[in-house]
């Protein structure tokens, strides 16, 4: 299933909208993207300096952080709009892990 590159950031931005308080708060300094990808394996990416390690003195005056979300490889396999959604939610949600310092087998045990 495709959409348009508009619906799938406004799906992106509502899954934003909806996580809880104590994540946004923490979501500091961190901008979010969607791209059409290259790598039919990569879903999304992290860049930056996770949450749990920006206490230092040396962090300030820094480029944000970067969370890319790639619509094609996400899109693929879908075949309903539900679908689309859960896994832009898994992903989105996986690289928010990330972004506070969880490795990926911190993620597996939580599913995400």
């Amino acid at each position: 299933m495709t959409i348009t590159k508009e619906e799938f950031e406004k799906i992106v931005a509502a899954k934003h909208e909806s996580l809880p308080k104590v994540i946004k708060d923490k979501l500091e300094n961190v901008e979010f993207f969607v791209e059409e990808g290259t790598s039919p394996n990569l879903l999304g990416l992290y860049h930056g300096i996770p949450y749990s390690k920006r206490k230092n003195p040396g962090y300030s005056l820094v480029m944000p952080d970067k969370i890319t979300l790639f619509k094609g490889p996400i899109e693929r396999g879908c075949r309903t709009r539900e679908q689309l959604e859960r896994r832009i939610e898994k992903v989105f949600f996986h690289e928010i892990g990330h972004y506070l310092g969880l490795d990926e087998d911190d993620l597996r045990k939580l599913s995400l």
